[in-house]
């Protein structure tokens, strides 16, 4: 239980005011067959159930570590239909990139808390406030053909997910190693919550925590595709429109019976 607590302690604080959804990438086949792969991003608040269209600045990382291409990205309603060109054979990572929410005014309570400011409020007088802004990343990996490593240890973001199993040969019986990097640096003692299909993204009991040298190892309760989600709160860069910034990093996986 104390487990539990903790981890929905370090969720909470991290997320963002305003933050009600959580991002996900999606694709129709985790093994591409032809020279395409069709991919869905949203935002939901259950999983794999599309609620707003994720959009933003997509990225592709080929096998050879150069930019790849998008060649459809169509935004729905619910989600944003996106066509992964997949030409060479070899793992590829489609990412959105680190996308920034709005800055919101926070404000300090008389228990120490802070709560956001509502719309057209003003901070009392002598109250002490901050400025909050979410940044999130969703990514997944795309294999044609053989894997290969190159677009795999592509980092992106500052709170980054960094595969050391290879993530599109995830066996339930042997689980998943990844790396946590914040500002390019294992991160250790933090919690990654890992989410099925169905679950809400406020369901917080399964996750596991971060060793000294900022890895964990993620096991399965059976096949099937899951996220696995990391959220942290730090001060933002200099420069940066807002003094704190709420990160979100997701990473979707498909979890397998037998190695494909």
């Amino acid at each position: 239980m104390k487990k539990i607590l903790m981890a929905a302690a370090v969720f909470a604080a991290a997320a963002s005011p305003a933050g009600a959804y959580t991002g996900f990438l999606l694709p129709q086949d985790f093994w591409a067959t032809s020279s395409s792969a069709s991919v869905q991003a949203s935002y939901a608040t259950q999983f794999f159930s599309p609620s707003v269209a994720l959009g933003g600045d997509f990225q592709v990382i080929g096998p050879d570590g150069a930019p790849g291409l998008l060649s459809g990205v169509e935004v729905g309603t619910d989600a944003t239909a996106l066509t992964l060109d997949t030409p060479a054979g070899g793992t590829y990572l489609l990412t959105t990139g680190e996308q920034m929410g709005r800055v919101t005014t926070l404000v300090a309570t008389p228990d120490g808390q802070w709560r956001p400011l509502g719309q057209g409020e003003t901070a009392p007088a002598g109250a002490q406030t901050n400025t909050l802004q979410p940044v999130t990343v969703s990514s997944v990996y795309i294999t044609r053909g053989a894997p290969n490593r190159t677009a795999v240890d592509h980092t992106v973001g500052r709170l980054a997910f960094h595969p050391i199993s290879d993530p599109n040969q995830i066996v339930q019986a042997g689980g998943f190693q990844v790396e946590l990097l914040f500002d390019g640096q294992p991160f250790p003692s933090m919690p990654i919550v890992i989410y099925g299909s169905g679950d809400p993204d406020t369901k917080l009991d399964r996750y596991v925590v971060t060793g000294a040298d900022g890895r964990a190892n993620i096991s399965f309760d059976q096949p099937g595709r899951y996220v696995i989600a990391v959220r942290y709160r730090a001060n933002a860069p200099a420069g940066s429109a807002a003094n704190v910034q709420s990160y979100t990093t997701t990473m979707t996986l498909d979890v397998m019976a037998a190695q494909h």
